[in-house]
């Protein structure tokens, strides 16, 4: 996999950039709309404008991602995980399947349940789902 061709593609409906994870309910849209959608990744320790800053803990960030895709996505989403290494920093790829068992809600900071879907590069929240 060529990271820096993917970083200079952008952000888009299959591919979204996280500097870091530390809000379960964030991530989970995220996850919850590229399942929702045609799939896509995360590139987990690289900036919104494309910067590779790389991951402190690769365990923490793995850790962070598979409890909001167990718990705060419903059904639960199962993450693909790969470890690449640019300029000795290590960017974690996240892989998110398109999922067979459509709709997926996440959970937000408020305990409601919705639906989100890719759109550009946003998780959009549908409403009346």
């Amino acid at each position: 996999m060529n990271i820096r061709k993917l970083i200079l593609q952008g952000e888009g409906t299959t591919l979204d950039f996280k500097r870091t994870i530390t809000n379960h309910e964030k991530i989970a849209r995220s996850l919850v709309a590229f399942a929702n959608n045609k799939g896509g990744q995360l590139l987990v320790g690289v900036a919104d404008d494309g910067s590779i800053l790389g991951v402190k803990s690769e365990d923490e960030e793995r850790y962070m991602i598979t409890k909001s895709a167990h718990q705060y996505c419903r059904p639960a989403i199962e993450p693909l995980f790969e470890e690449i290494y640019i300029d000795d920093k290590l960017v974690l790829v996240v892989k998110i399947l398109e999922s067979d068992t459509k709709p997926h809600y996440a959970v937000d900071e408020h305990k409601d349940w919705w639906v989100y879907f890719r759109v550009n590069d946003k998780s959009v929240r549908l409403e009346n789902v």
